[in-house]
């Protein structure tokens, strides 16, 4: 394990070395809940699992010269309900039925 995780140095293979560090490991006895409470120890165990993504997502990113979209407009364009316009007609039975 430590010597895939490539937080301390970086991993190679047949002379290429990895361009980013993509493996987190973390030892799984650690998040064994003595208490019996296995959601917790779940949740914990993929908070610490999933802790490097947002890194490894933004490393890709820049290295591949990708820039984010700008940001959407302060306004919204989706119409709010109190904005729509709606018909209500007595359906079948006395029911009503939106247009």
């Amino acid at each position: 394990m430590e010597e895939l995780d490539g937080d301390e140095v970086r991993v190679s293979s047949r002379g290429r070395f990895a361009e980013r560090d993509i493996v987190q490991f973390v030892p799984f006895r650690d998040y064994i809940d003595r208490s019996g409470n296995q959601v917790l120890s779940m949740a914990r165990l993929a908070k610490d699992v999933l802790a490097e993504i947002p890194d490894q997502l933004l490393s890709f990113m820049k290295s591949r010269g990708i820039e984010p979209r700008p940001p959407l407009p302060a306004t919204s364009q989706i119409p709010s309900m109190a904005t729509t316009n709606t018909t209500t007609t007595a359906g079948p039975k006395g029911r009503s039925v939106h247009a």
